[in-house]
């Protein structure tokens, strides 16, 4: 008999095939086996061979090491999506398992720097997600932005503002018009996190999202797992984020005191100064009594008319005009690391042993930037212990004291 390989993890084969999209049958079709025998490995009742591991890393393009390294300890028991209903199970497992390579990337980098700590208020809010209002909804977005000292001005780059707060955040190229972005809690981790798709999605649309990812954090604490996957549930939870998002990012005293016409050329004015969609901003205009339902759909029956309606259809939704904002905690963390010299590229790909472009995806760095060549000299000038690095960009976010060098004992 021979035997498989010892130190196999069956729910790494799981996560690989489910991240490409890969049904059992697909995948034991691709390789000479039976789905029956796919469906053994990944359950550990079996172990592949070398060979067919070998066989299996090469038609998924994983690394071997991976399938050989001990998966994230804690399953993502609540996720909020922003998705349609008509979303395929299969595309948001496909996401979901990059949310835990997410939390692999972000524990290995906190190893080595001091990412900025969470920082939200607490809020005055009902025990009972149900009784949440309009109102109270107004009244905890304003008081998060006086929290942040944002006051009642325009948010001048929104995933800055999670990312500042301690809130890292991914953009994903999600081919699914019908996946938006997502959050998630891990609590080994202690941090929320957000994902945006940034697949085809202006930067209008992607600031939304964002906001409306941070309205589940922030409204959406003492909702339980099985009551988020209620579809009625859910459609209450999707409208809380998305007035939240409204009110985040277009305080109501601004909004009043700026909207001298709900018009859509008026709107249009509006959307470079507060980085919100037209559309966003008709229903903002609705949500506050500014215009009735009849004015609303109306307003957008003559987008449609104008053809603004639709992927990266409105005014300045071309990114020459509105660039999509790009996150960097967790791209500056693995700068740090690759330039303070701790890790070069390629001990970064081993430790990680996830495929080089999921890496750098998730990270936020420039493809390629893991395969770059390291070129060493053969004397080098002394270096510090500490290794110290700001964003130039904004000057306010991740300022790392230096990668810490854990004793060997």
């Amino acid at each position: 008999m021979t035997l498989g390989v010892q130190n196999f993890r069956s729910a790494r084969l799981r996560e690989a095939r489910l991240a490409r999209g890969f049904f059992k049958k697909s995948l034991a079709d691709k390789i000479g086996v039976t789905g029956t025998a796919i469906g053994r490995y990944e359950e550990g009742a079996d172990k592949p061979q070398r060979e067919r591991l070998n066989a299996i890393a090469e038609q998924l393009n994983f690394p071997f090491e991976f399938f050989l390294r001990p998966e994230w300890p804690e399953d993502l028991q609540l996720v909020f999506w922003r998705l349609r209903t008509s979303e395929t199970k299969y595309a948001r497992e496909m996401t979901e398992q990059r949310m835990r390579w997410l939390c692999e990337i972000f524990s290995f980098l906190e190893r080595e720097v001091d990412f900025p700590t969470v920082n939200l208020p607490r809020l005055d809010m009902p025990s009972d997600f149900r009784l949440i209002t309009g109102e109270v909804i107004e009244r905890v977005a304003l008081q998060l932005r006086e929290y942040w000292k944002l006051r009642d001005l325009p948010i001048p780059d929104m995933t800055l503002a999670l990312e500042n707060a301690g809130i890292p955040v991914v953009n994903l190229e999600i081919n699914s018009e019908k996946q938006d972005g997502f959050c998630f809690r891990s609590n080994v981790l202690d941090r929320s996190f957000v994902g945006i798709n940034a697949y085809n999605v202006s930067a209008a649309r992607a600031r939304f999202d964002a906001a409306h990812e941070l309205g589940h954090i922030v409204l959406h604490q003492n909702v339980a797992p099985h009551e988020a996957r209620d579809p009625a549930i859910h459609k209450l939870l999707e409208m809380h984020a998305h007035r939240f998002a409204g009110a985040f990012l277009f305080p109501r005293k601004s909004f009043l005191a700026e909207v001298g016409a709900p018009t859509l050329d008026f709107f249009s004015d509006l959307k470079r100064r507060w980085g919100i969609s037209i559309a966003a901003m008709i229903y903002r205009a609705y949500d506050l009594g500014v215009i009735d339902e009849e004015e609303r759909s109306a307003l957008y029956h003559n987008m449609a008319r104008r053809r603004w309606r639709g992927i990266l259809r409105e005014p300045f939704d071309s990114p020459s005009e509105m660039p999509l904002e790009k996150p960097r905690m967790l791209k500056r963390g693995m700068e740090v690391i690759v330039e303070s010299g701790v890790f070069g590229r390629s001990a970064i790909r081993s430790a990680l042993s996830f495929p080089q472009n999921e890496i750098e995806t998730i990270s936020g760095v420039e493809d390629g930037y893991l395969s770059e060549a390291e070129v060493l000299p053969l004397v080098q000038r002394k270096r510090n212990a500490g290794f110290k690095t700001v964003d130039l960009e904004s000057g306010n976010i991740l300022e790392f004291p230096g990668p810490r060098r854990k004793r060997l004992d």
